[in-house]
């Protein structure tokens, strides 16, 4: 069993990251929806 290619190995990482990010706005937008809906304003 040979080792995966280097790009493979940070193809995955640049997923991995990706879509942690992507997560990571997607709660952060629906946190300031429901706040918004709510009434709450940060500013």
């Amino acid at each position: 069993m040979n080792p995966a290619p280097v790009w493979r190995k940070l193809s995955w990482l640049l997923l991995i990251w990706a879509a942690s990010v992507l997560a990571l706005g997607g709660v952060s937008f629906l946190f300031r929806l429901l706040m918004q809906l709510a009434g709450l304003h940060s500013h």
